[in-house]
């Protein structure tokens, strides 16, 4: 079983897109996976087709461990793909839990069920922001991808959150060892992206996936929808894209791959 946090500082670099769709490719690849929204902005929840209601438990519930993981998990309409869903309460919990003893490790805490144990994959969606929320999903991960538009501004950001999960590992979370670039957005029609591409995979090397997210309008439309797009269009290049990505990370940790 694999956690994961899907991580950036940067908001727009396609966190929330990537969690949904390696999320539902890895499920119809056989793989039970698991989605966390711990964004307050609950795109993931109505990006998968989740309602947002007000009696719905959630990641809020989960965090504050107000309710158990096996409370706050719903099925969605992928095969294999179960959800922790997001309401605007979970902005709330940043402020509760600043004055907690260990609150970095809220989430950890709360993922440590027998439960979890029936996942081969579980994805945390992480808000835009180095506050609590994002370090409690970097202390209960033990990888993280993080998607980069390739682009100098978000380039550079780059080196902050490398820098953020160094420290969460040396001082939290010993075991989270491992993380990948996953470049998104990408437009070869562009010089610069071919340009900072190339830098991306210059500089960080092995710690860069193979698999590209291409720009592609069919990935908006599906979200707009409430599906994953391999659901809505498997044949267009951000569903293929994606397969790819699940496909290389069940290579990278050595997952059976002849399902797919």
């Amino acid at each position: 079983m694999k956690i994961i946090a899907i991580s950036n500082q940067k908001g727009g670099t396609g966190k929330t897109t990537t969690a949904i769709n390696l999320g539902a490719s890895l499920a119809t690849s056989g793989q039970k996976t698991l989605v966390v929204d711990l964004d307050p902005q609950a795109n993931l929840t109505t990006g998968i087709g989740l309602p947002i209601a007000e009696d719905q438990l959630g990641a809020y519930e989960l965090i504050m461990h107000e309710s158990s993981l096996e409370e706050v998990i719903t099925k969605t309409s992928v095969d294999g793909l179960d959800a922790v869903p997001s309401s605007i309460m979970l902005a709330g919990a940043e402020a509760k839990l600043l004055g907690e003893i260990g609150r970095e490790s809220q989430l950890r805490s709360a993922l440590s069920r027998p439960v979890i144990q029936e996942y081969d994959f579980v994805l945390i969606d992480t808000p835009p922001s180095l506050g609590v929320l994002m370090v409690n999903a970097l202390a209960g991960a033990d990888m993280v991808i993080i998607p980069s538009q390739p682009q100098a501004f978000a380039l550079k950001g780059l080196g902050n959150l490398l820098e953020i999960i160094e420290r969460v590992q040396s001082r939290i979370n010993p075991n989270l060892v491992e993380w990948m670039v996953l470049p998104t957005m990408v437009d070869y029609r562009r010089k610069e992206d071919r340009v900072n591409l190339h830098k991306l995979k210059e500089q960080y090397a092995k710690h860069v996936f193979s698999s590209e997210i291409r720009i592609n309008s069919k990935l908006i439309e599906a979200a707009a929808r409430g599906r994953a797009v391999n659901l809505y269009d498997k044949q267009s290049t951000g569903a293929k894209g994606y397969l790819a990505l699940a496909k290389e990370l069940l290579t990278y940790t050595c997952k059976e791959v002849a399902a797919l």
